[in-house]
């Protein structure tokens, strides 16, 4: 459609050399029409895919100018040599000079009409390199994603295989329970871990199995988990899973607890993870880190998200709020 319509303005722009009055049209004429037309085109599409990528795009741009400008001065002083004479008598004799300020006023207009193409092709060179950026953009996210997510994957599966294997040989009934919570997860990790999003109902039953599994190793640990206004809503899989497993891991070694609230409402969701701190730090190799935490967040969510991390004394919370 964009070289129809170039088409269509060089058209009305060159067409006029068939007429000499408005209602007589010149047969003879249309070789010098068809040359002016040729030339023209020239002109216009030298500028096009010669000039503008080759010296406007590249930096060059008092190179750009002086070379648009020869070009549009050879073409018109090359329809001049090539147009027959009038056969009116009030636009001149045969062979006549054309007066100054016409040959000035047809070098400016074809010159702003040059100009125009070459904005109108800036433009669509910039909309490209808008489209090519954030491609590269949506690639390197979804590579970082990738790589945070086989970070949590691993280590998350690491921790939860470790844990059935202190707890599996303590008694049959224990050991089924185990196995029967182990499979839930490990389905969990293989079947939705992968998906872009998944329902925050099964996010929430996948939490309450880890945190099942946690208070059976441990003889001191309760937990609970309330939500509100969570059905319909999608989120990304293994969302808060580090935020639980940090809190289970930093736990004092008696009277330990985590508390998890998710809350949907106005069109945000109320992330809060509570649990006591341990006395003394925890020694050993930890989580992905906050670090790629907050990183996975931002790419996942922009500016659409906030995170609080509160250390109040002897119990630490994590308040998060997502935009839906």
């Amino acid at each position: 459609m964009r070289q129809v319509a170039i088409q269509a303005v060089v058209m009305l722009i060159t067409i006029t050399m068939l007429w000499d009055e408005p209602d007589a049209i010149l047969t003879e004429r249309l070789v010098g029409w068809l040359l002016y037309f040729l030339q023209v085109n020239i002109a216009v599409y030298g500028n096009m895919y010669v000039l503008v990528p080759r010296l406007l795009l590249r930096g060059r741009t008092m190179a750009y100018y002086f070379s648009l400008l020869g070009l549009v001065l050879g073409s018109i002083l090359t329809v001049g040599a090539f147009q027959p004479p009038s056969d009116n008598p009030a636009v001149g004799n045969a062979g006549e000079i054309p007066s100054i300020a016409g040959a000035v006023s047809g070098l400016i207009a074809f010159y702003m009409f040059i100009m125009g193409l070459t904005a109108v092709q800036l433009l669509r060179h910039r909309q490209e390199n808008i489209r090519r950026i954030e491609g590269l953009k949506n690639a390197t996210m979804k590579v970082e994603l990738a790589n945070l997510q086989n970070q949590i994957n691993p280590h998350f599966l690491f921790n939860m295989l470790n844990n059935a294997n202190i707890m599996a040989g303590e008694d049959v009934d224990k050991s089924s329970f185990i196995l029967t919570k182990l499979n839930d997860l490990l389905h969990y990790q293989i079947e939705k871990g992968s998906r872009k999003t998944i329902r925050l109902e099964d996010d929430i039953a996948f939490l309450d199995d880890y945190l099942a599994l946690e208070k059976l190793r441990r003889d001191r640990f309760d937990y609970s988990i309330g939500a509100s206004g969570c059905d319909g809503v999608e989120v990304p899989p293994l969302l808060f899973i580090p935020f639980v497993e940090n809190a289970v891991k930093h736990n004092p070694g008696n009277d330990s607890y985590v508390a998890l609230t998710f809350r949907v409402a106005n069109g945000r969701l109320h992330f809060e993870c509570e649990n006591p701190k341990a006395r003394s730090p925890r020694t050993g190799p930890g989580g992905i880190g906050l670090v790629n935490i907050r990183r996975r967040l931002d790419l996942l969510f922009g500016e659409n998200y906030s995170l609080v991390l509160r250390d109040e004394g002897g119990i630490y919370r994590v308040e998060m709020e997502i935009r839906l």
